[in-house]
């Protein structure tokens, strides 16, 4: 894991310096751009996301470190970390309480959320809004920044908190544009970030919406009492995928063992492979059934089942 992690690294460090320093063609800038987006995903999903749930070592200022690198991609681990491990994990696809399925109006991820008549459409557009969602970080944290917005019950950074969020965006916008418009103009800085940025989401959202936002789990509404054990919440409300493709759990971070993760967050992703054979056996002994799906693609083709679903207009209830 901490081989992956340097390998990571170093991957940023080398195609950043050639995308400022040495990338002059369009397809120079393409290339090193790509590379450049695959090796900060790949942070996300195999080291900060560890980090900040506190997996990535034993010892707390290595997870710390770890977490922060998602400050350095652009989002704050902060705010992240809160809306992430206190409303998504604990209250997993239930409406209002899991910030996660909750996207604003231009999306329709639960049956108590308000059906509006372009939603009916949402299972086309979503796919292009998904390349916003790393752009969106920058606004929405300065959103809460300001008090504007909130997710979660966290109250706002303070002390070291709070130093350690500003120190995480001035040192995003030293690397992303101070540096770069030393050596290129605005526009094109500005144009390549975009690319970069808008690649990330696409990656970041397709995989996290793999998880919950699917047709082969369940989406309790507020209030439901079907699941009155948080173990078989969490069951019944995750879906893994691709489990037995090895380059998939390499490359996510485990984050297609799912269900593990919802178990044991603090748990390292290296261990999930094991972990998930366990959970098997117990569920199947306590007739509790999981939900999988075998690979990428048909996890993909049952979030679009499930997101074209939820743009269907609901019918008025008998005697309504």
């Amino acid at each position: 894991m901490y081989a992956k992690a340097i390998g990571l690294f170093a991957a940023t460090a080398v195609s950043y310096y050639a995308l400022v320093f040495q990338a002059h063609s369009a397809l120079a800038v393409l290339g090193w751009g790509f590379m450049l987006s695959m090796a900060l995903t790949g942070i996300g999903f195999n080291v900060q996301h560890d980090g900040n749930h506190g997996g990535f070592s034993r010892y707390a200022f290595i997870n710390r470190s770890a977490g922060f690198t998602l400050d350095l991609i652009g989002a704050s681990s902060y705010f992240w970390a809160d809306k992430h491990n206190h409303n998504h994990h604990v209250y997993t696809n239930i409406p209002d309480e899991d910030a996660d399925i909750s996207l604003g109006p231009l999306a329709r991820l639960s049956e108590a959320h308000r059906w509006l008549w372009f939603h009916r459409f949402q299972h086309i557009y979503l796919w292009f809004l998904y390349a916003f969602v790393h752009l969106r970080y920058l606004v929405t944290d300065l959103m809460r920044m300001a008090g504007l917005k909130r997710n979660g019950p966290s109250n706002y950074p303070r002390g070291t908190d709070f130093y350690r969020l500003i120190a995480g965006k001035a040192i995003f916008l030293f690397f992303a544009f101070a540096v770069p418009l030393t050596q290129h103009s605005f526009g094109r800085v500005l144009g390549v970030y975009a690319l970069i940025s808008m690649t990330m989401g696409v990656v970041f959202s397709i995989v996290f919406q793999l998880a919950h936002t699917v047709d082969n789990v369940d989406h309790p509404l507020r209030g439901a009492t079907d699941h009155n054990e948080w173990v078989i919440h969490q069951i019944k409300t995750t879906s893994n995928f691709a489990a037995k493709n090895w380059f998939v759990s390499f490359s996510l971070g485990g984050l297609n063992f799912q269900r593990e993760h919802h178990l044991f967050p603090k748990v390292s992703h290296v261990h999930y492979p094991a972990i998930a054979k366990v959970i098997r056996e117990v569920c199947a002994e306590h007739q509790v059934e999981v939900c999988e799906s075998p690979s990428v693609w048909q996890a993909m083709r049952s979030h679009y089942r499930f997101v074209r679903a939820m743009g269907v207009k609901p019918q008025p209830a008998l005697g309504a």
